[in-house]
């Protein structure tokens, strides 16, 4: 859909400033916290439609309409990447999507960001084995841990899923990084640690990543670790890497003239600082600060503050 000479994207977001990507254009193919998992860390929210089921969700054709309207103007990324307002595995055509770009955009790098959850079906392998990276996560060594931090689908069981992330690693022959986030007082004891570490040496990922909470999360409960933690748990887990909140990288391609369009469009799916924004668009920070509040004086935006700084997200209703 166009409006005068802008477009108005609903499905492609950013480029944003990933902390594990680099600059990366988003593509989300489900609506709104459609996801096989309710975690207790997302940034996105609460899961509204909690589901296994692998559908369409959105229309292809406008999704390739809107990735090859963006992508004609020669952006610089790092990574297109599958990820957004839930679990990107639960649409079914994200392979025709894939194809499209490995086809007419080669010269792009793909992600895809999953929580690993439906990779015991052989067709979502089958789907995503073109990707240049894919990010699983592994929060839980456990199914009770599982419960705790991920609140799956209750279809969902642990050790099937295990099986489906050791399959892919069999197939799949580009970069696999595992994500651990970890959850004070669950996932960090030495016991449960030692438990992540016997699965992660099953699955083989290429790399290990630790997170935890940076931007505001769904329970408020949820608090981030300190770094000595962090190093102490880096070392254990084969020598992870920490994430760092703070590695994000200017980007000087110029912004396109829907740019605040597509900023709110971000902002859905995942809280920023003015700081991010003005970082990756180039635009000053004053500038960026003074739209912000105008969002949030429109009523379409609140702010929140976190140890990082203040996170901009949508504002709850």
């Amino acid at each position: 859909m166009t409006v005068g000479i802008e477009r108005i994207y609903k499905y492609v977001f950013g480029p944003v400033s990933s902390r594990r990507l680099g600059i990366s254009l988003g593509v989300d193919l489900v609506p709104y916290k459609t996801c096989t998992l309710n975690c207790v860390y997302c940034e996105c929210g609460k899961t509204t439609h909690l589901t296994i089921k692998r559908d369409c969700y959105v229309p292809i054709q406008e999704v390739q309409e809107e990735l090859a309207a963006f992508l004609s103007t020669t952006p610089k990324l790092d990574f297109i990447t599958f990820s957004g307002s839930g679990e990107p595995t639960l649409n079914k055509e994200i392979g025709k999507i894939i194809h499209f770009l490995k086809t007419d955009f080669p010269q792009y790098k793909i992600a895809l960001l999953t929580n690993g959850t439906l990779f015991y079906q052989p067709r979502t392998i089958k789907d995503i084995l073109d990707v240049d990276l894919v990010k699983i996560s592994i929060d839980a060594p456990t199914q009770e841990i599982f419960n705790k931090i991920n609140r799956p689908h209750p279809k969902l069981d642990f050790s099937t899923i295990m099986d489906g992330l050791i399959l892919l690693r069999k197939k799949f022959k580009n970069e696999m990084l595992a994500e651990i986030f970890i959850v004070p007082g669950i996932n960090d004891t030495e016991a449960e640690l030692k438990k992540t570490k016997q699965i992660l040496s099953r699955i083989r990922p290429d790399r290990i990543q630790l997170n935890s909470l940076d931007r505001p999360g769904t329970e408020n409960w949820v608090k981030p670790v300190d770094k000595k933690q962090l190093t102490e748990i880096k070392s254990y887990l084969y020598d992870a890497e920490v994430i760092d909140s703070s590695a994000l990288l200017q980007c000087n391609q110029a912004i396109v003239k829907d740019y605040y369009n597509r900023l709110l469009m971000t902002i859905k799916r995942r809280p920023v600082t003015a700081e991010d924004i003005s970082q990756i668009a180039g635009i000053q920070l004053d500038k960026v600060t003074n739209y912000l509040e105008t969002l949030i004086e429109d009523g379409k935006i609140e702010k929140k503050d976190m140890p990082r700084g203040i996170f901009y997200q949508i504002k709850n209703k």
